[in-house]
């Protein structure tokens, strides 16, 4: 459930204006001495509160990093703080640096200190406990080790307001048992959440908190018989409209691949397979991706209603086998947007994906989630429900 912290969408605004104020306000008179730091940061998009299937509320946000020495700097930790606390949210150090920090155009390689003139990504999720307060204002520390630097030169700080507008509530997008949430938020590294691009210019993370669905028998199985489209669980399954929206975006030019076939270079707007975006106001447009050769159901310009069927799971574009990426966004063309969180107003959790023996672990029993995220590895039911 929503805790009742979450407040309407006005009195959201004006905290976030009240906080952005209240750190713009501290800032001290030209006479005072300040240390100059050798690395600079950056928040690019404020994080928003979400509560997640762990039972927790999650904040996700990243942190740009940019190295200002003539000297490599080793980074000896990250830390977190809520304004007004001097004991850390969160902290990493040691191995765990490398574990969630990277350079900005590798996310997938992990690195614990920043060459000259160098940037990296500092990716973060604070999980909080059910009773933890909410934080107004998050402090993100990178502490650094470098020759001659005092201590408070080697901290570099960054504030940032807390986003407290409400999220999107939606309807699931696929019926059916056992599906796995894959490549999604938060604690991850995978190309969803850390596949930050430059589009036409512009630093974007767009699939920040996209899911890719797929589809298992009760063994774990993705497929049975041989390894083909037509045998994937997930291929042909129909995809419902997660709201009342407009029809923006439709394309459907490719054709569907074998599984596993050799992907060419990801190009635009065919990455994202055959999709459909809808536009459901507010700001806010939900993307179906790799979508089947020929099963879209709707046209640009359509009115559809929440539970109505648009298309069907295919496995085209930057795809290797049968499965459904969604995800909500800021602007109707994905390719430039900023990824915004959602949970599904209800949903039942079956199971977990373990991820060492990649084998599905079913509960004894199902568990019904309301007004929650699932959280990446789960495996989850989307029970029927009435058009």
């Amino acid at each position: 459930m929503i805790p009742r912290r979450f407040v309407p969408r006005l009195a959201a605004a004006v905290s976030i204006v009240a906080a952005t104020a209240a750190v713009a306000d501290e800032v001290p008179p030209s006479s005072t001495a300040l240390p100059l730091n050798p690395i600079a940061l950056h928040v690019p998009v404020a994080p928003r509160p979400i509560p997640a299937s762990d039972g927790r509320t999650h904040l996700t946000w990243e942190v740009q990093v940019v190295n200002l020495a003539e000297t490599t700097l080793p980074v000896r930790s990250i830390s977190v703080r809520a304004e007004g606390r001097a004991t850390p949210l969160l902290e990493h150090t040691g191995p765990a640096v490398a574990a969630h920090m990277s350079p900005t155009a590798q996310w997938t390689r992990p690195i614990d200190r920043i060459p000259s003139s160098g940037s990296a990504t500092v990716w973060l999720d604070l999980a909080l406990a059910p009773d933890d307060p909410l934080p107004d204002v998050l402090e993100t520390r990178l502490v650094v080790d470098g020759e001659g630097l005092s201590a408070a030169a080697a901290t570099a700080r960054v504030r940032v307001p807390v986003d407290r507008t409400p999220l999107r509530v939606i309807r699931p997008p696929l019926e059916g048992e056992r599906w796995g949430i894959i490549e999604a938020c938060c604690d991850q590294s995978n190309h969803h959440r850390r596949g930050q691009r430059s589009v036409d210019g512009t630093l974007v993370l767009p699939e920040r908190y996209a899911i890719d669905f797929v589809q298992f028998d009760r063994d774990a199985n993705l497929f049975h018989g041989a390894d083909v489209n037509e045998n994937h669980y997930a291929f042909g399954k129909p995809v419902f409209a997660v709201g009342d929206a407009t029809v923006v975006d439709v394309y459907d030019k490719l054709a569907d691949i074998a599984p596993h076939a050799p992907l060419p270079p990801p190009s635009l707007p065919e990455a994202g397979g055959n999709h459909v975006v809808l536009d459901l106001g507010d700001g806010a447009w939900a993307m179906y991706g790799h979508l089947k050769a020929g099963s879209i159901r709707v046209k640009a310009g359509d009115r559809v209603k929440a539970g109505d069927a648009i298309g069907q799971v295919g496995n085209n574009g930057n795809s290797d086998m049968a499965h459904l990426h969604f995800q909500l966004m800021d602007r109707r063309n994905f390719a430039l947007s900023q990824g915004l969180p959602f949970v599904f107003d209800r949903y039942e959790r079956v199971g977990q994906i373990d991820a060492e023996t990649e084998r599905l672990v079913l509960d004894p029993r199902p568990v019904v989630h309301s007004r929650d995220l699932p959280l990446a590895m789960s495996v989850v039911d989307f029970p029927a429900r009435r058009r």
